[in-house]
């Protein structure tokens, strides 16, 4: 899989843009604030439909475009043929402060609840949920780094972001899962104020419970399709063996089916009712799940040295693009941005090594002359500068 075509319109920075673009590597060079890592963005929009970076969509939107909507438009080239893409974030119309008689130049941005979306797949519409994973990207970033010593939530994102672009079932299950979690989350307060009985949860233990046992089985088996590459990227680097340990709040055992595991969450979920009710809060599912590094008995994310750490989340995501290009038939487009300048030549060195199979590759850097000399070789470099792509 390889992106032929990208088009911006009134995007972030770039007021407009088309790049025509061919297998191979990109380095995307330029100081800090020009543009680099917007491009970036705007790839991973295109799998997963989010920005990996925004709090709000407003924010994708060029300050001071005169339509007040931005477009990114792609055509990407896949094994099952080409797939166009267009994606619009519209916000309502600004309005300036109002003096009496008229509005004033001086515009404020509106509420973050006025902002549209529109997908077309092909010419056709689509929901953005029906898009995630149509076009697949493995993003690497500089905070994923800490992956290995972060937050649980950090190393739960990275396994739904994976399935999400493998599998729509999951997307569905999770969004969902989210959704219920909402809702019984706002019950167990209400039973708890003495506004509403506890039997009402039974309808809501069982939804939970067929939502929440696919996502489990499906991030178990994830993890388990990951460690083999994993370990053997951390060996390349110099590492011990690496062992990934998938941590779910609920166990599943191997040999359980679908239906007598969803019963036996529900039975959990009943004896833990008192002490939820108490806390007003959802104890157990997918939502407190976790995923643990390990070099024999040692857990790398308690115990480990930087460079163990920053090793295990390299051989991770090479792990998931190993897994994506596995389960689709196609492999992911990958994103590099500003990491290589996190890692010191021996990391660099085998990641670039690494990379030199995937079809299409993006990195982006402030200083391209650390990187590895014979990255140069093999990789087309375009300079970044106040929203503008030239080759050099």
């Amino acid at each position: 899989m390889y992106l032929e075509h990208l088009e911006l319109v009134d995007y972030r920075n770039y007021a407009e843009l088309r790049l025509e673009l061919e297998p191979g590597a990109y380095i995307l060079a330029g100081d800090n604030a020009q543009g680099k890592s917007n491009i970036c963005e705007a790839i991973r929009l295109l799998a997963t439909m989010r920005s990996f970076r925004a709090g709000s969509e407003r924010e994708l939107i060029r300050w001071g475009a005169p339509n007040g909507f931005t477009r990114v438009r792609a055509l990407v080239r896949q094994a099952a043929g080409p797939l166009k893409m267009e994606i619009v974030i519209s916000a309502p119309p600004m309005l300036g402060e109002y003096d009496g008689v008229g509005y004033l130049d001086q515009l404020t941005p509106p509420a973050a609840s006025g902002m549209h979306k529109k997908i077309r797949v092909n010419d056709a519409p689509r929901r953005a949920l029906d898009c995630v994973g149509l076009v697949t990207v493995v993003l690497f970033e500089p905070t994923d780094l800490d992956l290995v010593s972060g937050t649980p939530q950090g190393r739960r994102h990275f396994m739904d972001v994976t399935l999400c672009q493998i599998s729509r079932g999951y997307c569905r299950a999770l969004s969902q899962y989210q959704k219920i979690l909402t809702q019984r989350a706002a019950l167990l307060r209400r039973i708890r104020d003495n506004l509403d009985e506890p039997g009402s949860l039974h309808y809501w233990d069982e939804q939970l419970a067929q939502q929440a046992v696919p996502i489990i089985v499906e991030r178990s088996s994830l993890i388990t399709r990951c460690l083999p590459t994993a370990d053997e990227f951390a060996r390349q680097l110099g590492g011990k063996s690496l062992t990934l340990e998938y941590q779910p709040s609920f166990a599943i055992p191997v040999d359980q089916s679908v239906p007598a595991a969803r019963f036996a969450l529900m039975e959990r979920l009943a004896a833990l009712r008192k002490r939820e009710i108490i806390q007003g809060v959802n104890l157990i599912g997918p939502h407190r799940d976790d995923l643990a590094f390990f070099e024999g008995p040692v857990n790398l994310g308690i115990f480990g040295s930087r460079g163990q750490q920053r090793t295990a989340a390299l051989a991770l995501k090479i792990a998931e693009l190993a897994a994506i290009e596995t389960e689709t038939g196609d492999q992911p487009i990958l994103v590099l941005d500003d990491v290589l300048s996190e890692l010191d030549p021996t990391r660099q060195a085998a990641l670039t090594h690494r990379i030199r199979t995937v079809s299409q590759v993006f990195l982006t850097s402030a200083d391209p002359e650390t990187m590895p000399p014979d990255f140069h070789m093999w990789a087309t470099r375009l300079q970044v500068r106040r929203g503008t792509i030239q080759p050099i």
